[in-house]
């Protein structure tokens, strides 16, 4: 919150601080700092209030923004000489980066945060393949002449949110799959035990 004061402070005229709109900007105009920057701030504090660890799309929409949108940026930089077709100023690294850095992103925060117990383990293939689904939408809607009506910072989190929780299994059905399974596992080792038993009690009267 001190940074979306700050950022907000700044970008109206409130404070004057040249190093940091330096920092920030891009262009060298102090209100830059209420479009992007801004955006990024509120997506993270809303994925870090409303699902950080209660929910994987937090986490996957926090992965497709930095991960994602943020290694785009400076990859096509550096190396986005060849444009897209439908968009100059996206390139075909930028794009090519951003699909595989929030994809190994979001893998990486999920196993991490599965192996602290943070959320119910998923199946490697399917998670793999679900947020790679994900990605590929995310940097389908980044690389869309669109910037002008809405950021980056807002659309690509968005998405990426949004059909995590269509694809991705939620916490709740996770709970009662796993439940279901301990039920089953529970109910097979009584039903062994039982034919154990039954074994042993006829071995018992054929040697009486």
């Amino acid at each position: 919150m001190l940074n979306f004061a700050r950022l907000f402070a700044v970008g109206t005229g409130l404070v004057s601080d040249p190093g940091l709109v330096q920092s920030v900007s891009r262009s060298g105009d102090r209100t830059e700092l209420l479009k992007g920057p801004l955006f990024y701030v509120v997506t993270l504090v809303a994925a870090t209030v409303l699902c950080w660890r209660d929910n994987p799309a937090g986490l996957i929409a926090v992965a497709m923004m930095c991960g994602g949108d943020g290694l785009a940026d400076i990859v096509g930089r550096r190396w986005g000489g060849a444009k897209l077709p439908y968009n100059s100023s996206k390139s075909w690294a930028g794009s090519v980066a951003m699909l595989l850095g929030g994809w190994g992103m979001s893998y990486g925060l999920i196993t991490l945060f599965c192996s602290l117990g943070f959320f119910a383990c998923y199946p490697p293939s399917a998670m793999l393949g679900c947020l790679g689904a994900v990605a590929l939408a995310a940097t389908l809607v980044e690389s869309l002449p669109i910037n002008q009506y809405v950021d980056d910072n807002v659309s690509v989190p968005g998405v990426a949110a949004l059909l995590s929780l269509l694809l991705l299994p939620q916490p709740a059905d996770m709970v009662a799959t796993a439940a279901a399974a301990a039920a089953s596992s529970a109910g097979a080792a009584g039903l062994a035990v039982a034919a154990a038993a039954a074994t042993g009690a006829a071995v018992g009267l054929a040697g009486a």
